[in-house]
């Protein structure tokens, strides 16, 4: 089962929902309705009361997509490709490759969104002098929601939009890595200092903290993989040696080759080609007589060995997957796994490590 859905298609970017969202909606339309104005339409007649606050509700994550979308479209002025955004019960995330590293590209694209939450909380209080009840207690939520979505992003904390601020400025004097890892030991402090809190007044909060926390720890993550796997091609960690099968082996060959080497799934390749992919997966309960092309997988994931190894980390990463063929005009020229990758970095690291220590010495 899909656990988000494609919705619609703004400015070029596609706009998903995940299920969780719907966990939120229904939670927001019983809050507002039981809060009295401006954080609720409590004390209006009944229909109205549900017929406002499901609109909040939805405004509500309207001004999450404007949020991300103010982020989406500066990103894009720089150069950056926007996979989409994505709409889930933390709030919103627009989806984004190969972000800047320059500091004032990435300041512009994180104030970006605050600055359009700002804008349209600020509208929504001129809009809620309207002298009609029902519109000015709408636009009066919608101003006090959307400044406070602008305000807590600038929370210095990774995964918020502060933490990329604080971030370009500590790396307008100290190189990327190092403020990436200042930015994130920040969030972390925060995001335990918010837990604490939240053990005496609010269950939320703890629940915040814990995304802040592992969102920092996530960026640190990346930066630090990609300092080390960026600078290093897919054809220096890929292993030439492929074991690959053609598509008239039987289900049941494929299986020794399984035992054999202890691989879970294989290339196909046809007249040195590559066709297909077949994985354990793909032949739980076929019949062991059945010919790998009935039942391989025909959507084949590739890389090109003059991509970086962060790429083929990324590939993997969002797919998924734990190999990746190395095709070169057309033809299988090497593999790459996900382990080979961590443990090319856990080398690379321990070598900058002596490296270090032979300088200082």
């Amino acid at each position: 089962m899909r656990a988000s859905f494609r919705i619609f298609r703004v400015f070029g970017i596609d706009v998903e929902v995940h299920i969780s969202l719907l966990i939120l909606l229904i939670l927001l339309i019983y809050v507002f309705s039981n809060y009295p104005p401006p954080y609720g339409f409590d004390g209006f007649p009944e229909v109205e009361k549900v017929i406002l606050s499901t609109l909040a509700a939805i405004g509500l994550f309207g001004s999450i997509l404007a949020h991300e979308l103010g982020h989406s479209l500066v990103a894009r002025r720089y150069g950056v490709k926007i996979k989409g955004i994505m709409l889930f019960i933390f709030g919103g995330v627009a989806m984004m490759e190969n972000l800047t590293k320059k500091p004032r590209e990435e300041l512009m694209i994180a104030i970006s969104g605050p600055a359009t939450s700002f804008g349209i909380g600020i509208l929504s209080f001129l809009l809620s002098s309207i002298p009609v009840a029902e519109v000015r207690a709408f636009f009066l939520l919608s101003g006090y929601i959307n400044i406070v979505l602008g305000v807590f992003n600038l929370i210095p904390a990774f995964p918020m939009d502060g933490g990329r601020v604080l971030r370009s400025f500590l790396a307008e004097k100290r190189s990327y890595v190092e403020a990436t890892k200042i930015a994130a030991e920040t969030g972390r402090a925060l995001a335990i200092l918010m837990a604490i809190f939240g053990i005496f007044s609010n269950p939320w909060l703890i629940l915040i903290a814990l995304f802040i926390y592992i969102g920092a720890n996530e960026e640190e993550r990346l930066v630090l993989l990609e300092n080390v796997l960026g600078r290093i091609s897919v054809a220096d960690v890929m292993s030439t040696d492929v074991v690959t099968v053609s598509p008239e082996m039987s289900v049941s060959e494929v299986v020794d080759l399984i035992l054999k080497t202890k691989h879970l799934g294989f290339p196909v390749v046809e007249d040195g080609r590559i066709v297909g992919i077949i994985t354990l997966h793909d032949i739980i309960g076929v019949d062991p007589e059945e010919k790998v092309g009935n039942v391989m997988s025909r959507e084949v994931v590739t890389i090109s060995p003059d991509k970086s190894a962060f790429d083929a980390f990324k590939i993997m990463s969002e797919m998924g997957i734990g190999r990746l063929p190395v095709v070169e005009g057309g033809r299988i020229v090497g593999i790459v796994s996900r382990s080979d990758l961590m443990k090319i970095k856990e080398i690379l690291e321990a070598l900058e490590v002596m490296g270090w220590r032979k300088r200082g010495s």
